[in-house]
């Protein structure tokens, strides 16, 4: 009986600070999880569609909205992504097609829309792209032979390939290419998607993070994962930032191919943020 006693003078208490309220449907689909901390919304909140599809997932702090918005189609679907600084849209807006690939990013300062910006720069890289596809298409016909080194099993890179059409079936990831990948506006524009972690200046936490990347040959990120990370939030933000990103893509003998490189993202906070 003093245990059951017990059990009840701690329950209000625990749910008093915090706690996570799932609303239904009539067709009995989850709506949505809420976490609230002393009966405000506090933390992760998950929003579902009647049919059961994602529809949104954000953080509330305080009871107010703040930090990463995802937003997603009836198909549950990833379509939009931005964050919330102090009740306004603040940094890159993300939009996502039908295939939750990434297309482009607008931003904002402060709730106004900046005035918008041309990111794509290939001039450079598709030169290169032209000239060096163009001159292996002419002879495409008669240099098909399959020439490959032996592999060096202690040499962490995939054989040098010299048949194109080889090289554009070939599944490996290059570590090292003719071209390397880089992203499509430079690293500033990933640095942008990235909004500090409030755990992160709330405790001074400063550091870089590694990402390891895992790019197609069409530029797109595949998967992205943390190899160093400094916690507080910063890795996942990292992570975030460079997973929804586009490159443009590697090249080897003037084909493009798939690539995995590692990316430093460095989280330094400024003088007034300390």
């Amino acid at each position: 009986m003093k245990i059951l006693l017990i059990l009840i003078c701690l329950t209000p208490l625990t749910f008093s600070q915090v706690d996570s309220i799932v609303t239904y449907y009539d067709n009995g689909n989850i709506q949505s999880v809420i976490h609230y901390k002393k009966g405000v919304r506090d933390g992760d909140a998950i929003f579902y569609r009647e049919n059961g599809k994602l529809k949104q997932k954000l953080s509330y702090f305080n009871g107010k909205v703040n930090g990463l918005v995802r937003n997603y189609d009836e198909n549950g679907v990833l379509r939009e992504m931005f964050s919330i600084e102090n009740g306004k849209r603040d940094g890159p807006t993300s939009y996502f097609d039908s295939t939750g690939t990434y297309v482009k990013d607008i931003f904002y300062t402060r709730g106004k829309l900046d005035v918008e910006e041309e990111l794509l720069t290939y001039s450079k890289y598709d030169n290169v792209l032209k000239e060096k596809e163009g001159s292996n298409d002419k002879n495409s016909n008669m240099n098909r032979k399959k020439i490959k080194k032996k592999v060096d099993p202690n040499q962490p890179l995939p054989p040098p390939i010299e048949d194109e059409r080889n090289l554009e079936e070939d599944p490996a990831f290059y570590l090292s290419v003719e071209i390397m990948p880089e992203p499509i506006g430079g690293i500033d524009a990933i640095y942008r998607k990235i909004t500090y972690p409030k755990q992160a200046k709330e405790n001074n936490i400063e550091g870089t993070v590694i990402i390891r990347v895992f790019i197609d040959r069409d530029g797109e990120v595949l998967d992205a994962q943390v190899v160093k990370g400094i916690g507080y939030g910063c890795d996942e933000a990292a992570r975030l930032a460079v997973f929804y990103h586009r490159f443009k893509p590697g090249l080897q003998m003037g084909k493009r191919v798939k690539v995995q490189m590692d990316i430093p993202i460095e989280f330094k906070l400024k003088k007034d943020e300390d």
